[in-house]
């Protein structure tokens, strides 16, 4: 048996949309986009009361195992599976989808979405553990090898979800979109290129 190792990244990244489109449009195009390209889905709109303020929230990372009593079970757990304890909060968002994406023997993507109002638009913000799968017995390196050749690099079809879904907003509302931040950063503007490619059909169906 050959020793398995797994490789985990977080991404987040952070996008301004500039637009004067109501939170169903937007969410329909976010939702559209992100549904043909994952494993499973769930989104929730929260009740979010009075104007948008002048300022977009932002996400933040709670570590669900930190102050519980497995606490001091974390210093066992492997590095790259610690990640996927980690919870995003959304506080103060209209819109949140939680999304999973799995590649057997492959790829194990976990993706979380927070859209945030404010007076010109909205904030959306993006974290995901990517999770690729590596060495293991022949069984798993065929099935790599198989899925590799159906979707490709898992990594690059990470980025091309996330940079499909931000140009599925700006052509379905109009917005104008810039970068804000991110890790590891974009570079230029791909979601305004209409030359770079987005997922194919069968990268939309994990194997």
């Amino acid at each position: 048996m050959a020793q398995r190792a797994d490789r985990s990244i977080e991404i987040y990244h952070i996008f301004d949309l500039k637009t004067s489109a109501t939170r169903a449009d937007v969410t329909r195009a976010i939702t559209d986009s992100l549904n043909a390209n994952v494993t499973d889905s769930d989104t929730v709109m929260p009740l979010v009361r009075g104007e948008p303020p002048e300022k977009p929230g932002t996400f933040e990372l709670v570590d669900a195992l930190e102050n519980s009593r497995m606490g001091g079970l974390a210093a066992l757990i492997p590095a790259a599976q610690r990640a996927q304890f980690k919870q995003v909060k959304c506080d103060g968002a209209v819109w949140i989808a939680n999304a999973v994406r799995r590649i057997r023997g492959s790829q194990n993507l976990r993706l979380t979405m927070c859209l945030f109002p404010y007076t010109e638009g909205y904030h959306l913000d993006v974290y995901a553990v990517d999770t690729e799968e590596k060495g293991g017995g022949l069984a798993a390196k065929l099935g790599r090898a198989i899925a590799g050749a159906v979707v490709k690099d898992p990594r690059d079809w990470t980025n091309k979800t996330i940079v499909g879904t931000v140009r599925s907003v700006s052509r379905a509302t109009g917005a104008t979109v810039t970068y804000v931040e991110g890790q590891p950063a974009f570079e230029g503007a791909p979601w305004n290129d209409e030359n770079t490619l987005l997922p194919q059909d069968s990268e939309k169906t994990p194997e």
